[in-house]
């Protein structure tokens, strides 16, 4: 596995300020692991990083964690706390070394949970509080060397896990039996944790926008999707399959391969210069000509990095669709359902792909028409 120096989250941090002095931020509080290891090279759950424009960082961890801290960062006042009293005094204490107690400071929005940012500004109501997101993004769009590397190994980990997901479907096993098979799979490739659960949805439940994996047994026909989120090395992968249980019918087969189809038809007319809204709109221009393919449910993509869904996310935020597609950019294409509804059943098929200087290629390669 690729080892990242320390000099590069330095820098990280470095083109991070300036992005800060151009948005008018005085400082990033860095809670949410993925932005938290993406500035500081450090591995932690519970951590907390002060990033101010003007001055040193300070990282926040368990006592007994600073030594890995100190290992496995490049940054030098490292703070320890030991009780939950303590560590609120130990961040209180930074704010004020920092001089931030009324300044404009970031926080991880995006993947803190609501309590921690409704605690923070009820400790600090005279802090204006922004998304960080709109910092870091500016610079995780784009996958450097090392990232593309990383999100090649999350890619492979997540076909394994696929294909033993695919290969374990049959009549009489339930859906968390087969999520079970492709975890484990991706546990032993090298799977650390999972973006979100693993989806297989069968039958009736292929026919859900947002998936899951129940203890409803899986019949003789019927449709399965599997959608698998590994994370590796702190990158993950996000990608989803469509087979049948069984003999598909010539009516399964159609519609399957209009999804692949209209999947590969987008792929090959996607080039840097285009915006990330042209993504959906070229995909459902061609799927809605296809068999069954008018139904299907635009948002045809999301970013991919260290977070299986992240920026440019424009089912969250519209403003995303205007965002210009540049080379190392990394995003799902696929994503969303094609509900058949003369079949009550769903097809999804999602793959990873990166812009590259002049079109778009697949980190992902599971086969998306099995037959």
């Amino acid at each position: 596995m690729v080892e990242v120096p320390l000099e590069v989250f330095a820098e990280r941090a470095r083109k991070a300020k300036e992005v800060m002095a151009e948005l008018g931020v005085d400082a990033m509080q860095l809670t949410g692991r993925e932005n938290y290891h993406y500035l500081s090279g450090d591995i932690r759950n519970v951590a907390r990083m002060l990033l101010p424009l003007d001055g040193d960082p300070i990282l926040i961890v368990f006592y007994t964690e600073v030594p890995f801290a100190r290992e496995r960062t490049w940054v030098q006042d490292i703070r320890g706390w030991s009780t939950p009293a303590e560590l609120m005094k130990t961040f209180l204490g930074a704010l004020k070394d920092l001089g931030l107690k009324d300044k404009v400071v970031g926080f991880d929005v995006h993947t803190v949970p609501a309590f921690l940012l409704h605690k923070f500004e009820t400790l600090n109501p005279n802090i204006k509080l922004v998304e960080n997101e709109e910092v870091t993004m500016r610079l995780r769009y784009y996958k450097d060397d090392y990232e593309m590397e990383l999100m090649r190994e999350a890619a492979r980990v997540a076909d394994v896990g696929l294909a033993a997901g695919l290969a374990a479907v049959r009549p009489g096993l339930t859906e968390s039996q087969v999520a079970a098979e492709a975890e484990h799979a991706m546990r032993g490739e090298g799977a650390e944790r999972f973006g979100a659960s693993t989806f297989v949805d069968s039958g009736p439940n292929s026919m859900c926008l947002h998936g899951a994996a129940s203890t409803r047994r899986i019949a003789e026909g019927e449709v399965v999707i599997i959608d698998v989120h590994p994370v590796v090395a702190q990158y993950s992968c996000d990608v989803a399959r469509t087979t049948v249980c069984g003999e598909p019918t010539v009516e399964q087969r159609r519609a399957l391969k209009t999804y692949v189809d209209a999947q590969g038809e987008t792929l090959s007319r996607l080039k840097p210069g285009m915006k990330v809204g042209d993504i959906t709109k070229t995909f459902v221009d061609v799927i809605a000509v296809m068999p069954y393919g008018a139904a299907f449910v635009p948002g045809a993509t999301h970013g991919v990095g260290l977070e299986f869904e992240e920026w440019p996310h424009p089912s969250h935020y519209p403003q995303h669709l205007g965002l210009e597609l540049k080379p190392r950019m990394t995003l799902t294409l696929g994503h969303s359902l094609l509900p058949v509804q003369e079949l009550g059943e769903g097809y999804r098929v999602e793959d990873v792909m990166v812009i590259t200087e002049d079109g778009a290629e697949y980190l992902t390669h599971t086969a998306r028409y099995p037959w």
